[in-house]
């Protein structure tokens, strides 16, 4: 009887252990959290390599959209309002293209960073600065009089955005992130016709070029 009473105890010992344990990560604070967004872009800066200067099509060029994924790690967040800092990394991608009598520019580009990021916490909110440095990929596969043609120039990068985020629950919110990308290129290659030659830009030290993106999406905390 001694013994059955010992296994009940132990029994109910372990079943409330689990269920404090499971209550105390239902209510702790998230650590991380990953962003998805995407909207509006606008090409800024110098045009590098398109097939037409006109102002029309330059203009009609300059307008795209962009798309973002980015991981954050807070650590343990203050319970109240309080500020955090902490690391992270982000992808963002875009697009831009506009056609003319002769042919058409198809501009891509995609950007991988390592970030910081400082966070102010509010009981329904977070704003939110951040910086970083990375790599960007360029191409614009463009054609000219029917045939295909390449331009590319891959480039050290920098960005710097503000956004903030209204919390739904304690895993999921709505984020909006303002995003300025800058690089700058002293050269960039072509092939064209079968043909491959490096062109240098025109101004010297380089011509800045970048985008400024308005982004809009989700957060999943965990």
């Amino acid at each position: 009887m001694k013994l059955l009473r010992y296994v009940r105890f132990g029994l109910i010992n372990a079943l409330l252990s689990y269920g404090f344990s499971m209550q105390a990560q239902e209510t702790s604070s998230p650590t991380s959290f990953l962003s998805v967004q995407a909207g509006p872009s606008w090409y800024v800066g110098q045009q590098l390599g398109i097939t037409n200067r006109s102002d029309a099509f330059r203009q009609d060029l300059r307008r795209g959209v962009a798309w973002d994924v980015s991981y954050w790690y807070t650590g343990q967040r203050p319970t109240g309002k309080g500020f955090k800092a902490g690391p992270g990394v982000l992808y963002q991608g875009s697009l831009y293209k506009a056609s003319h009598e002769d042919g058409a520019d198809k501009i891509a580009m995609h950007y991988i960073a390592l970030q910081a990021g400082m966070f102010y916490f509010q009981k329904h909110y977070m704003l939110q600065l951040a910086g970083g440095v990375g790599y960007q990929l360029y191409n614009d596969k463009s054609i000219v009089y029917g045939k295909s043609r390449d331009v590319s120039m891959n480039k050290l990068a920098c960005h710097l955005s503000c956004g903030g985020e209204y919390f739904l629950t304690q895993c999921w919110g709505l984020s909006a992130r303002l995003n300025w990308l800058i690089s700058s290129s002293d050269s960039y290659s072509v092939d064209y016709n079968g043909q491959h030659w490096q062109v240098d830009n025109p101004k010297a030290g380089g011509g800045y070029f970048g985008q400024l993106s308005l982004l809009f999406g989700l957060n999943f905390h965990f």
